[in-house]
């Protein structure tokens, strides 16, 4: 029995939300669902393109100790992400993944 195009894109919204939050190169992440990597960039690509544009967060003044150990960001959507200094480089990606 064919899929419906709602349970079709349920399916891929579904995916491409646990393919974020793993550690898995697409190859990877595709063979351990059973699909092609061409699908999976059609299926990301159509979904990108329905989703509406969401504006960039806004920063606000940023503030620092002396000796600072830990970093906290707080964004305007009441999101707080603290993190030890030492991991400052990961702090892009953690914004791109909650923006």
């Amino acid at each position: 029995m064919a899929q419906s195009i709602e349970s079709k894109t349920q399916l891929w919204n579904k995916r491409l939300r646990q393919f974020e939050n793993s550690s898995l190169t697409v190859a990877e992440f595709c063979q351990s669902v059973g699909c092609s990597i061409p699908t999976f960039y059609q299926w990301r690509n159509k979904l990108q393109a329905s989703k509406p544009a969401l504006p960039k967060p806004a920063f606000l003044q940023v503030q620092s100790e002396p000796h600072t150990t830990h970093i906290q960001v707080k964004l305007l959507s009441g999101i707080v992400i603290s993190l030890p200094i030492e991991a400052i480089d990961s702090l892009p990606r953690l914004l791109d993944r909650v923006a």
